[in-house]
C-alpha cells in the first residue's frame, strides 16, 4: 500500500478523534516484548496448562488478545527486520536467519528519535551486522545491550558462547560478548538483560518519552533452566500425571511433540515470565504505565521435536501454521478495551504502523506491508488481507518443506506451493485449525487463483531476493515461471 502525507495526517486525525487532543500533547511510551521462538500454545493466556506465566497472563488480560497474529516468516532474522520496518522482508531480499536488513533503511527508532523519544534495545538484533553498519546504534537505538549478530547465545547463562578469560566468542552466532563482559558465573542471561533495562530507567530522562525494544534470547532452542526450576517443571509433570506423546508428519517423518512435558522450556518460559514482570514493575514505578502503549509479539513459532503447538501444524521454519501463527497482545490502558479479542488477522508489520500512528507521528511517503491497528481498539476491523510466506528451504525436523504460503483472509483458505515436486496443498482454515484436510482438489479454480497471486507476490522480489538452496533452486524458478 502507499504510505503518503494524506494517510499520515488522517492517522493522526483518527488518534485525536479517539483519544481526545490531550493525546497528542503526551506521546506514549512504548515497550515491545519479541520472544524468540515463542509457539501460539505456549502462555496460559493463550491455553498453556504446565507453564506459568502470570506476569504476561495478567499483562494481556489488560488489553487486547489476537488469536490469529502472524509474522512475515517463519525464521527470525527476516521477522525482526519486518517489525522494525513494515516491511515483507523479501524487501530486503531476506528469508533465512544467515540474512540482513537492507543498509540505510529507516526503521521505527530513528522515526521515533526524530519526535523526541529515548530508544532503547536490549537483548537478540540478528538482523544487521557491523561491517554493513545495521546494528542498534546505527539504526535509531540511544542505547542497546546484548545485540550482536548471533541468533542464539550459546548458553543461557554465564559466560553466554563467550571465553570466560578473555571475553571472546567462542562461536560469532552464537555468543552474546557484551553481556559476558558485565556477568559472572551463575549469572542468568534474561534476568541480567533485565538489569540492563533497569539501568536505562535510572538513567532516563522523564521529560521525553522512551521507546523499549525487550527482545530476549528466549526461548530459542540450545534451552537451558536451573536445576530447581527444572526439578519444581518435574515434580508438576508428574502431579499431572503427563506423558509425552508425539504425532508423525506423514511426509517429513517429523517426530513432533504433542504434551506439555519438557520441564527445562517449562523453566526457561517461567524465568522470561518473571523478567517481563519486571520490566512492567519498572514502568509502573517511573509513574507510566497508564501512558505506556505494551506490544507481545513473537518472531516466529516454536521447535515442535521438542515444544508443543497443538492444534497447530508444522512448527518454526515451516510455513505451516505452526510456525507463522504465534501469540500476540497488545496494553494501552485507556485506548484499548480489558479483556477483549480480535479474531481476525494481523500481521507483525502491522507493529511499524500501529506505533507511528499511536505517537501522532506521519507515516513515511513508502511503500509498507502494514495497516495501523489503531482502529481495532475502536472496535472496528481491519480490512481483509492475503499473507504470503517464502521458505525454498527444508527443515524436515519441523515437518517443513521447501515452499511457499499464501492466507487468503477472504475465503479463510491457505495455499501451499511446494518446490520439491510435491503436491500442492490447501486448508480451510475456519474449519481445519490443524491443516489435516488437504482440499485443494475440491476447490481447484480457488487454489488456481491463490497459486498465480502467490507467484505473482514473489515474481515483485525475486530477482533481488538470496538464493534458494541449490537442490531447489530448479523447483522455484518452475515455479515462478510457470503459466
Amino acid at each position: 500500500m502507499k504510505k503518503n502525507a494524506l494517510k499520515g495526517l488522517l492517522g493522526v486525525l483518527l488518534s485525536l478523534l479517539m483519544h481526545g487532543a490531550g493525546a497528542a500533547d503526551k506521546k506514549p511510551n512504548v515497550v515491545i516484548f519479541l520472544i524468540d521462538d515463542m509457539g501460539w500454545k505456549n502462555l496460559g493466556c493463550f491455553g498453556a496448562e504446565l507453564y506459568e506465566t502470570p506476569n504476561i497472563d495478567r499483562l494481556c488480560a489488560e488489553g487486547i488478545r489476537f488469536s490469529q497474529a502472524y509474522t512475515s516468516a517463519a525464521i527470525c532474522a527476516p521477522a525482526r527486520a519486518s517489525l522494525l520496518s513494515g516491511m515483507h522482508p523479501m524487501r530486503f531480499g531476506m528469508w533465512n536467519h544467515l540474512h540482513y536488513i537492507t543498509p540505510g533503511t529507516k526503521v521505527l527508532p530513528q522515526f521515533l528519535k526524530e519526535n523526541g523519544y529515548q530508544t532503547w534495545h536490549v537483548g537478540k538484533w540478528h538482523m544487521g551486522n557491523p561491517k554493513e553498519k545495521t546494528l542498534p546504534a546505527d539504526m535509531g537505538f540511544e542505547k542497546s545491550a546484548g545485540a550482536s549478530i548471533a541468533f542464539g547465545p550459546g548458553s543461557y547463562f554465564w559466560p553466554f558462547g563467550c571465553d570466560p578469560d578473555t571475553g571472546k566468542p567462542l562461536k560469532a552466532r552464537m555468543s552474546v560478548p557484551d553481556m559476558c563482559k558485565v556477568g559472572k558465573k551463575g549469572d542468568q542471561l534474561t534476568e541480567l538483560l533485565t538489569d540492563q533495562i533497569e539501568a536505562m530507567f535510572k538513567a532516563r530522562d522523564p521529560n521525553r518519552p522512551f521507546y523499549l525494544n525487550f527482545w530476549p534470547y528466549s526461548v530459542h532452542s540450545g534451552q537451558e533452566t536451573s536445576p530447581e526450576l527444572k526439578e519444581k517443571y518435574q515434580r508438576k509433570i508428574d502431579a499431572m500425571g503427563l506423558t509425552p506423546t508425539y504425532r508423525i508428519d506423514e511426509k517429513t517423518g517429523a517426530k513432533l511433540l504433542t504434551s506439555e512435558t519438557n520441564p527445562v522450556f517449562a523453566g526457561m518460559v517461567e524465568t522470561l515470565d518473571v523478567q517481563i514482570g519486571r520490566v512492567i514493575r519498572m514502568v509502573k514505578e517511573a509513574g507510566e504505565y497508564d501512558n505506556t502503549l505494551f506490544i507481545f509479539y513473537s518472531d516466529n513459532g516454536c521447535t515442535t521435536q521438542n515444544v508443543p503447538c497443538v492444534p497447530l501444524n508444522g512448527g518454526k521454519n515451516s510455513t505451516y501454521e505452526a510456525g507463522v501463527r504465534v501469540p500476540a497482545f497488545i496494553m494501552w490502558k485507556g485506548h484499548v478495551r480489558p479483556g477483549s479479542e480480535y479474531a481476525k488477522p494481523v500481521y507483525i508489520c502491522d507493529l511499524f504502523d500501529t506505533v507511528l500512528d499511536a505517537a501522532g507521528i506521519e507515516q513515511p511517503d513508502r511503500e509498507d506491508d502494514g495497516i495501523s491497528l489503531m482502529p481495532i481498539f475502536n472496535g472496528q476491523s481491519l480490512p481483509p488481507r492475503q499473507f504470503v510466506w517464502y521458505f525454498p528451504d527444508e527443515r524436515a525436523w519441523w515437518a517443513q518443506r521447501p515452499n511457499a504460503a499464501i492466507y487468503d483472509e477472504r475465503s479463510g483458505m491457505k495455499y501451499i506451493s511446494f518446490f520439491n515436486g510435491d503436491a500442492d496443498e490447501m486448508y480451510d482454515l475456519r474449519n481445519d485449525l490443524a491443516e489435516a484436510h488437504n482440499v485443494a482438489s475440491e476447490y481447484p479454480e480457488l487454489g488456481a487463483d491463490l497459486k498465480k497471486k502467490t507467484r505473482a507476490f514473489l515474481n515483485q522480489y525475486y530477482k533481488t531476493t538470496k538464493a534458494p538452496p541449490k537442490r531447489y533452486a530448479d523447483g522455484v524458478e518452475t515455479f515462478l515461471t510457470t503459466d
